[in-house]
C-alpha cells in the first residue's frame, strides 16, 4: 500500500544522498520503480533487483516494503528480511576482520585501523559487491557526519588541488575569491548536472512555455493570506475530534484528511472540479474529515457546532483566497462571457429597462452584471473608495436606427476630419515613434547587458588563463535581471528565432549573453543609420503635407459638394421640388454650394414656358466652358468614347445650341434627301413633308396629330403616296412652338445626365473665373491626368493647391463630377431611348400632353420634364409621374399672385451670385 507523502521523499532523499558517490545506483532505483509501475517487471524481480542494489543496506531493505501494494506484502517482507538478515551479517563479519587487522599490525607498525560503516552507512567510493557477495577491503572511509552525510574536503581549501581535465591547479578559497567578485550574476563550482531524461531542448522549450516576462523567471510566491488559509486548515484537521486516532502510535493511516484536502485543491487546479464542486467536497470534509468509524466523537460529528462553525469559517476563507487566483478568476471570466453581457462594455447595451440613471453622467450596474472586484489584499479602507455601483455614460444618446445608447466619448472630431495629408503626416509620426522606440529599448537593452557582458567576458578570460576546464564555471544571472522590454528587444533582432534565443540565454548566460550583446550593438548602429536616411523622406513628407492638412475647408467642403451631386440628392430635388418651393428653410444649404444649388418654383410667371407645375431651374449658358467639359467626359469614358461622342453629337450639342464636335470649326451639315410633298416614315410617326428649314436643318412634316419639325436623322425612309406639295401648302404654323424652347420628357438616367452636366458646366466655369493666367490651363490637365489614373489623391490636390489658393474645394471636387455624370452617360447610352425621345422633342409641339404620350410609348420611364429656354438662360426640370396630368394653364388668380410672391422672395441676383450670362 502506497505510504504518507513526507515517508516517501524522506526514503528517497536518504537513497540519494548516501549514494551521492555512486549516483548510478540511485538511478537503478528509479528506473526499477518506474518499470514496476509500467508493469514491465514481475514483483520477484524487483525484489531480486532491490536486494542485489541494496545488499549492505539493512535499513533500506526494510524500508522497501512500504512502495509495494497490500497484495504483496507478505512475500515481499519475508525476501526483504532475509536479505536484510544477510546484509547484517556480513556488517558484523566486516567490523570483526577489520578488530582483527588491528591487532595483528599493533600501534606504531602500519597503517591506522579501519573504521568500519555502521549498518545502514554509505560505502565507501571504491566498494563494490564481489562476485561471492563479499567486500573487498577500502582504505580508510570517508567519515560520515549524521544522516546528511556531508562530504569533508580531501585537502585544505588553501591548498591548490588540479580538477578533472585542467591544466593548472586552483585553490578553493581562490575560487571563493573569483564567486564573490561576480555583481550580476552567482557563480558556482559545482558537477554539471546531466540532461534528464526527456528534457526539452531550447526549441521545444520556446514553444511549451513561450516568452518569459522576467529572465531568469521569478518562482511564484504564495501570498499571506494564502499561507495562513493552509495552516488553519492543518490545524483543523489535527483536532481530536476530527481525526481521532491521530495521535495513536500503534495505528497507521494511509490517507489523512489534510492529504485528502491536497487533493481536493489539485483537481481544481488542473480545471477538474469547478468552484461549487470544490466548496460542496471541502464542506464534507472539514466537517466529517476522515475518520474511522471509531472514537468518542466519530458518530455524533456532524452534529458538533464548533466543527460546522470552524467549517464555515474555513469556507469563507477560500472564497476570500480563490478571488484573483488561479482558475477561479478564469471561471468567472468565461462565466461573464457566456452571459448575456459578453465582452462587450456596457455603452453597447441598452440599459434603459435593466439600469437606473443616477445623474446625468452615471447609470447604475445591472443587478446581474459580473463585477470585477479586487483581490482579498487590498485593504477595507481602499475597498470603500472603489466604485462598484455605477458607471459613466451620457444620458440620451440613442444611436439612429438602434435601441442602444452611445457614448460622446466614442466621438472623434479629428478622424472624421482627417484627410489624405493628416493621413501622411500620422503614418510619419507612426514611422518616427516605432524607429525611435526601436532604438530606445535596443539601447535599454543594451545598457542592461554590456556590464553583464564584461562580467561574462571577465570570468571567462580567468577561466582560460587559470587552466580550468570549458563549462566547470557556472554562471547564472541575478534574479529580474531583464524585464519585459528587454527579452522583448532581444527577441525582436532574432526574428522567429527569438523566443529560442531567450531559452539560450536562460540556460547558459555565460556564453550567449556577450553574443547577444554584440548583436544589439551592430542593430544599435544599423538602426541610427537608416534613422538618418529616413529623416530626410520624413523632412521632405512633412514639408508637402503641411499646408494641405492645415486645409481643413478644402476638405469639409469638398465633401459638402460631393453630397450635394449625390443620385438621392439629385432624385430628391426634382421630385419635392413642391416642398423646397413652399418651405426654403428645407433646401439643404452650405457655403460651398450656395452658387450652384438650382432654383425652386411652384409654377412660371412666363405663359410662353407653359410651366404651372413645381420645378427646379439652373442657369445655362453659351459662354460656359462646354469645350473643356466634353474633353474631361471623353477621357472619363476611355475606350467607350464612341459612346460618348454618338450622345454629344445626337443630343447634347443641339439640345445646347454647341457644335457637334470641338476639333474642326467647320460646321457639318446633313444632306437633305427628301423633297416636300414626299410621304415619309419617321421615329414619330408617318407624314408628309411640307417644306425644309434651312437654319437648323430640318423639315417640317405633317403628320396626323398636327405639324412638327423632323430632324433628317429621324426619316427612315419614303412611302408612296399621290399628293404634291400644293396639297400640304397653308399649315398653320400657330401649332408649333418657339425656336428656342425645347421640351423633352425623358427617364431618370436622363434627368441625371443633365443635372450633373449643368453641374459640371457651372463648377468649370467658376474655376475659369477666379484663376487667373494660364492656371486654368493647367488644372484642366492636371483634372485630365488623375481621371486616367496618370496621379493619385494627394499629388493631384498638391498640383491645384500649388497652382491656386482660391477655391482649391471647387476645382479638387470636380473629378468626382466628372465621373459620377459619366457612370449616368454611360447609363443613358445603355437604354437606347434618348434618340428617340430627343426626334419627339424636337416636333416643336404646342400640345405637350401630345408630346408627353409620344414619350411615353417609346418608354414609360418618361416622368422627367427637361425644358431649356435659350431666351432665359435657363434648363428647367419637374417631375410628373404617370398618374399625374400634365397642367396646361393656370385657372386661379390667386394662385398666380402666390406665384409671383413665391419668386420674388426666391429670386437672387443671378449675375452677381453665380454666371455672367451672354
Amino acid at each position: 500500500a502506497p505510504v504518507e507523502f513526507d515517508h516517501a521523499i524522506n526514503y528517497v532523499t536518504t537513497i540519494k544522498k548516501r549514494f551521492h558517490a555512486h549516483p548510478e545506483i540511485y538511478r537503478k532505483f528509479l528506473e526499477i520503480l518506474h518499470t514496476y509501475q509500467k508493469e514491465q517487471r514481475g514483483i520477484k524481480e524487483v525484489l531480486d533487483e532491490v536486494s542485489m542494489l541494496f545488499a549492505d543496506h539493512a535499513d533500506l531493505l526494510k524500508e522497501f516494503t512500504f512502495f509495494l501494494p497490500d497484495a504483496v506484502q507478505s512475500q515481499a517482507k519475508a525476501q526483504l528480511d532475509i536479505a536484510a538478515a544477510k546484509a547484517e551479517e556480513r556488517a558484523k563479519q566486516r567490523v570483526a576482520q577489520a578488530k582483527a587487522v588491528g591487532k595483528s599490525t599493533g600501534p606504531g607498525t602500519g597503517p591506522a585501523p579501519m573504521m568500519a560503516s555502521p549498518p545502514g552507512a554509505a560505502p565507501p567510493a571504491n566498494f563494490a559487491p564481489s562476485p561471492a557477495g563479499g567486500m573487498i577491503l577500502p582504505p580508510p572511509p570517508v567519515a560520515n557526519v549524521g544522516s546528511a552525510q556531508k562530504r569533508m574536503p580531501s585537502v585544505p581549501s588553501n591548498i591548490p588541488r588540479t580538477p578533472f581535465g585542467a591544466t593548472k591547479a586552483r585553490s578553493e578559497d581562490r575560487e571563493n575569491e573569483i564567486a564573490a567578485t561576480a555583481q550580476h550574476g552567482k557563480v558556482s563550482f559545482d558537477p554539471v548536472r546531466p540532461p534528464r531524461r526527456n528534457e526539452l531542448n531550447t526549441a521545444q522549450a520556446s514553444q511549451a512555455f513561450g516568452r518569459p516576462k522576467v529572465v531568469p523567471a521569478e518562482p511564484l510566491q504564495p501570498m499571506t493570506t494564502e499561507i495562513a488559509f493552509f495552516k488553519h486548515v492543518k490545524a483543523h484537521f489535527n483536532r481530536k475530534d476530527i481525526f481521532p486516532d491521530l495521535y495513536n502510535p500503534t495505528i497507521k493511516r494511509r490517507h489523512t484528511p489534510y492529504e485528502e484536502f491536497i487533493k481536493c485543491i489539485h483537481l481544481f487546479g488542473a480545471g477538474m472540479l469547478n468552484k461549487d464542486e470544490l466548496i460542496q467536497l471541502l464542506r464534507g470534509l472539514f466537517i466529517q474529515g476522515n475518520a474511522p468509524k471509531s472514537g468518542a466523537n466519530a458518530t455524533n460529528i456532524t452534529g458538533n457546532s464548533m466543527i460546522i462553525q470552524a467549517s464555515n469559517v474555513l469556507l469563507s476563507e477560500l472564497e476570500k483566497v480563490l478571488i484573483g487566483r488561479g482558475p477561479f478568476t478564469t471561471q468567472e471570466k468565461t462565466k461573464k462571457f457566456r452571459a448575456k453581457y459578453g465582452s462587450y462594455s456596457l455603452r453597447d447595451y441598452d440599459l434603459t429597462e435593466l439600469s437606473k440613471s443616477i445623474t446625468p453622467s452615471y447609470w447604475s450596474y445591472p443587478n446581474d452584471y459580473p463585477i470585477e472586484m479586487p483581490g482579498v489584499d487590498s485593504d477595507e479602507s481602499v475597498l470603500k473608495l472603489l466604485n462598484s455601483e455605477c458607471f459613466s455614460m451620457a444620458k440620451d444618446w440613442p444611436e439612429k436606427g438602434k435601441n442602444k445608447l452611445k457614448s460622446p466619448e466614442s466621438y472623434d472630431g479629428v478622424k472624421i476630419r482627417r484627410n489624405i495629408y493628416e493621413e501622411v503626416l500620422c503614418r510619419v509620426e507612426d514611422e518616427m515613434y516605432e524607429v525611435d522606440m526601436a532604438i530606445e529599448r535596443n539601447e535599454s537593452a543594451l545598457r542592461k547587458l554590456e556590464p553583464i557582458a564584461e562580467e561574462a567576458t571577465r570570468l571567462r578570460e580567468l577561466e582560460e588563463k587559470d587552466g580550468q576546464p570549458i563549462g566547470r564555471l557556472q554562471y547564472k544571472l541575478n534574479l529580474r535581471s531583464l524585464n519585459t522590454i528587454h527579452i522583448g528587444s532581444i527577441a525582436r533582432i532574432y526574428g522567429d528565432s527569438g523566443d529560442e534565443v531567450i531559452q539560450h540565454l536562460l540556460r547558459n548566460p555565460l556564453v550567449v549573453v556577450p553574443i547577444v550583446c554584440k548583436r544589439l550593438q551592430e542593430k544599435d548602429a544599423e538602426w541610427r543609420k537608416i534613422k538618418t536616411e529616413l529623416a530626410k523622406e520624413w523632412k521632405l513628407a512633412l514639408s508637402e503635407n503641411a499646408k494641405g492638412s492645415t486645409d481643413v475647408k478644402c476638405l469639409l467642403y469638398k465633401r459638402e459638394i460631393e453630397k450635394s451631386f449625390a443620385t438621392e440628392r439629385l432624385i430628391e430635388e426634382c421630385q419635392e421640388a413642391k416642398s423646397f418651393a413652399t418651405d426654403p428653410s428645407k433646401i439643404q444649404r452650405h457655403p460651398a454650394t450656395d452658387l450652384i444649388l438650382p432654383d425652386f418654383h411652384l409654377a412660371n410667371a412666363d405663359q410662353q414656358l407653359a410651366l404651372y407645375q413645381p420645378h427646379l431651374s439652373v442657369l445655362v449658358s453659351t459662354m460656359m466652358p462646354h469645350k473643356d467639359a466634353h474633353d474631361l467626359l471623353a477621357a472619363q469614358f476611355g475606350g467607350d468614347r464612341s459612346k460618348f461622342s454618338k450622345l454629344w453629337s445626337g443630343f447634347l450639342a443641339p439640345w445646347f445650341g454647341l457644335p457637334s464636335s470641338f476639333e474642326s470649326n467647320e460646321s457639318s451639315k446633313t444632306a437633305m434627301k427628301f423633297s416636300p410633298g414626299q410621304k415619309v416614315r419617321t421615329t414619330v410617326g408617318d407624314g408628309q413633308i411640307i417644306s425644309i428649314v434651312a437654319d437648323p436643318q430640318r423639315y417640317k412634316v405633317k403628320f396626323s396629330f398636327g405639324v412638327g419639325y423632323v430632324h433628317p436623322d429621324a426619316i427612315a425612309h419614303l412611302l408612296p403616296s399621290s399628293s404634291s406639295a400644293a396639297d400640304v401648302a397653308g399649315v398653320d404654323d400657330a401649332q408649333l412652338m418657339q425656336d428656342d424652347t425645347q421640351i423633352l420628357f425623358g427617364t431618370e438616367n436622363i434627368y441625371l445626365s443633365m443635372r450633373l452636366y449643368m453641374r459640371l458646366a457651372t463648377m468649370l466655369y467658376q474655376a475659369k473665373d477666379a484663376i487667373e493666367g494660364d492656371g486654368y490651363t493647367k488644372c484642366m490637365a492636371a483634372i485630365v491626368d488623375f481621371i486616367t489614373s496618370k496621379t493619385d489623391v494627394k499629388e493631384f490636390e498638391s498640383t491645384i493647391r500649388g497652382i491656386t489658393d482660391k477655391n482649391v474645394h471647387n476645382i479638387v471636387a470636380i473629378p468626382a463630377l466628372v465621373q459620377s455624370c459619366g457612370d449616368s452617360m454611360a447609363k443613358v447610352v445603355e437604354e437606347d431611348v434618348i434618340q428617340n425621345l430627343y426626334h419627339c422633342s424636337q416636333l416643336k409641339l404646342k400640345d405637350l400632353n401630345q408630346l408627353r404620350s409620344l414619350s411615353v410609348d417609346v418608354t414609360e420611364e418618361a416622368v422627367y420634364r427637361l425644358q431649356i429656354s435659350t431666351s432665359a438662360n435657363r434648363v428647367f426640370f419637374s417631375y410628373i409621374p404617370a398618374d399625374v396630368e400634365l397642367q396646361l394653364s393656370s385657372t386661379v388668380a390667386s394662385e398666380k399672385r402666390t406665384l409671383e410672391s413665391v419668386n420674388d422672395d426666391m429670386k437672387v441676383d443671378d449675375d452677381t451670385k453665380r454666371l455672367k450670362t451672354e
